[in-house]
């Protein structure tokens, strides 16, 4: 069995990651469509920069190849697809051959069992990203709840959610903050800054940097930031109604691939942000790390597990 990936023929190596090849239950990217050439050859994708081609065994049809392949759903288990490749002709050798390829292309997922229970998303703000970001989980499986305003009186404990999303506000409440890492709850911050979209960071208390990371190491670079960001306390930021929406379906997925429970790719926004300019078809990855300053790492020290993102 021989792989070709992109117009090169070659396959382009992939991040050290954890092989899948060997789950109980193999996914093939359900993304990614699977026709046959006329030369009897197996295109995966058809991307001309990442599709990958194979090559079957002399001895195999196309179409029987592709109906194995057509297994890698997620739901049957290793064992019984290389007993149904035997039928197809594949031996159980060039089958696990062929599971190691695609594994090492990145094709395979490791399957997820889905939760009984949605996960429950809070959405934090008020304001066009809020609106979009809870229509955009309202039409998934999450379940999306609400709220505007924190006082000292607010029990975070009691929203009973997975995530908390904290949009449009250019600077999150402290209050607020401070009370979601100590209740260790997942946080995303996603705002509009200068016309331009900010998804990030996504806060894992304990795991990842957090919000008051980031601003210990603006005062670092401008000790005059806090003065700035007092005045900004309490504002909404504005952007055109495209830069909404590619802000908003930048923080969903982002959520949607925290939410997954999968291992690889990790989310982007986690310890840093993403930023969103329509104007210079930019989308850049601006890093914000751990600040020794910052309680959250002496914190993170006493922690028995990170907090997970399942329901």
């Amino acid at each position: 069995m021989r792989v070709f990936g992109g117009p090169g023929g070659e396959i382009v190596p992939h991040m050290t990651r954890v092989s899948v090849a060997r789950t109980s239950r193999p996914a093939l990217d359900p993304r990614l469509p699977i026709v046959i050439r006329p030369s009897g050859r197996i295109q995966i994708g058809w991307d001309p920069d990442t599709a990958l081609i194979l090559t079957p065994p002399e001895s195999v049809e196309p179409s029987a190849l592709v109906a194995v392949l057509h297994l890698l759903d997620g739901r049957t288990s290793r064992p019984n697809v290389v007993w149904r490749a035997v039928e197809h002709g594949i031996t159980p050798t060039d089958m696990s051959m062929l599971l190691a390829e695609l594994d090492d292309a990145g094709l395979l997922r490791a399957s997820v069992p889905r939760e009984d229970a949605p996960p429950a998303i809070r959405v934090h703000g008020r304001g066009p990203l809020a609106d979009t970001i809870a229509t955009g989980l309202g039409s998934g499986r999450a379940r999306v709840s609400r709220s505007s305003h924190f006082t000292a009186d607010t029990d975070v404990t009691r929203w009973n959610c997975t995530c908390v999303v904290l949009t449009d506000d250019l600077i999150a409440d402290p209050r607020l903050v401070e009370a979601l890492l100590d209740a260790r709850i997942p946080h995303l911050q996603v705002r509009l800054r200068d016309g331009r979209g900010v998804v990030g960071p996504l806060v894992l208390p304990g795991s990842t940097s957090c919000l008051r990371c980031a601003d210990l190491t603006r005062c670092a670079a401008d000790e005059e930031w806090p003065h700035v960001a007092a005045q900004l306390l309490g504002r909404v930021g504005h952007a055109s109604p495209a830069t909404v929406m590619a802000t908003a379906a930048v923080a969903l997925g982002q959520l949607e691939l925290a939410l997954s429970g999968a291992s690889h790719p990790v989310p982007a926004s986690l310890d840093a942000t993403l930023e969103i300019d329509l104007v210079s078809h930019r989308f850049s990855v601006r890093p914000w790390p751990r600040n020794p300053r910052c309680g959250c790492s002496r914190s993170a020290m006493f922690l028995d597990e990170p907090p997970n993102l399942r329901p």
